[in-house]
């Protein structure tokens, strides 16, 4: 039961004081006396490291819209992980995912009255 002193979380953040400041890496996720520290996810579930299972209902702030560990998702991201993860270069799959969003998104915001220019978009605001 939450709080616990015996618990794995608290024995992590116990841990985490020591080289994180405040703890804790992220201010969001923190609530006292300790914040609950996650082990796995699969879908739209959380287990803690203490073994138990909550419904995700903050998926990541959004950013997790498929869920943990989707299998189509881990299989993209294992044969990209075998290509390379991280470059100081340019590559063509950042050429793929902006032609994908332009389709997709240009055409609507090519309509807005508020836009002059598709890359004025994030900085336009209604007046």
């Amino acid at each position: 039961m939450y709080p616990d002193s015996k618990s794995r979380s608290q024995q992590l953040y116990d841990r985490a004081l020591a080289s994180l400041p405040g703890g804790n890496s992220r201010t969001t996720v923190f609530m006292k006396p300790y914040p609950i520290y996650a082990a796995r996810g699969e879908g739209c579930r959380v287990w803690d490291v203490d073994g138990n299972e909550y419904i995700d209902c903050i998926n990541n702030f959004t950013s997790l819209i498929h869920g943990h560990a989707h299998p189509s998702l881990v299989e993209a991201a294992t044969q990209q992980l075998a290509l390379g993860s991280a470059f100081g270069l340019p590559t063509e799959s950042e050429i793929d995912l902006a032609e994908l969003l332009a389709s997709r998104f240009l055409p609507a915001v090519r309509k807005s009255p508020n836009v002059r220019a598709p890359i004025m978009a994030p900085t336009t605001t209604p007046k």
